[in-house]
């Protein structure tokens, strides 16, 4: 038995790191590399609830269990553990959407990134009422940011707080105030692409939207919602940072 749960171990946690690795390299497609992840995922659980039998079992009869098979519970334990912790509770319960906008009546259009990536399987037209009335649902709190400074101000301190949260600006037009971004998720390596638009509001009034979108997967896993937030958040410290300078 304890050979079973060793070669199962064994399996299960090469195929949740080697679909991450062949992912990333781009050598397997994400559908395939998803399902082996999963696959590996439940396979690891599994193997953990069965180790835990056999060490539960073997500690009544008082049988020795080898350290190396204690070693591959750990390592199958922190194989779901790791995955859990890098989506959270909110991406384990997010809905079936993967295109989030602060604005979903006019969501900022992609005018320059272009839908010929190799491994995009999600379209960069907005999906519609839909998606829409699932994110207002799950996520009230993404809306427009107002902002009382001149847009040019706003629209500079968005591309510096771009780089700061280290997205690549792929491109960026100073005369309509928009750039596009991209952002790369930690675990699988997802290319995420992403719009920042400011709109000009009054002399020194600003509308700022983003919209993130991702190029697989039906479900984000509430990973546009983190992006977008986090990045409100920091510029709206960039901002009052700077009025609190200019006084």
């Amino acid at each position: 038995m304890i050979k079973i749960i060793n070669r199962s171990g064994q399996a299960a946690f090469v195929m949740t790191v080697v679909s991450i690795v062949a992912y990333r390299a781009e050598v397997l497609p994400f559908r395939i590399a998803f399902l082996v992840f999963v696959s590996g995922l439940l396979l690891c659980s599994l193997v953990v609830v069965a180790g835990l039998v056999t060490l539960a079992v073997g500690g009544f009869a008082n049988r020795p269990i080898r350290g190396e098979f204690s070693l591959l519970m750990m390592a199958c334990a922190i194989c779901p553990g790791v995955a859990i912790y890098s989506v959270g509770v909110e991406g384990l319960t997010a809905p079936m959407i993967h295109d989030i906008s602060t604005n979903t009546i006019e969501p900022p259009e992609f005018i320059f990134t272009r839908e010929e990536d190799d491994f995009r399987e999600n379209s960069l037209i907005y999906p519609g009422a839909e998606s829409a009335a699932k994110q207002l649902q799950t996520y009230p709190d993404i809306t427009t940011m107002y902002v009382d400074m001149t847009p040019r101000s706003v629209y500079q301190k968005s591309l510096f707080v771009a780089s700061l949260l280290g997205w690549n600006i792929s491109a960026q037009d100073s005369l309509i105030l928009q750039f596009e971004a991209q952002a790369t998720t930690p675990l699988f390596g997802f290319v995420d692409d992403i719009v920042v638009r400011v709109t000009a509001m009054g002399e020194t009034s600003s509308a700022v939207d983003i919209r993130s979108v991702s190029r697989v997967g039906v479900s984000d896993f509430a990973a546009n919602a983190k992006r977008i937030r986090l990045f409100i958040l920091r510029l709206e410290n960039e901002l009052e940072n700077l009025k609190q300078a200019q006084k």
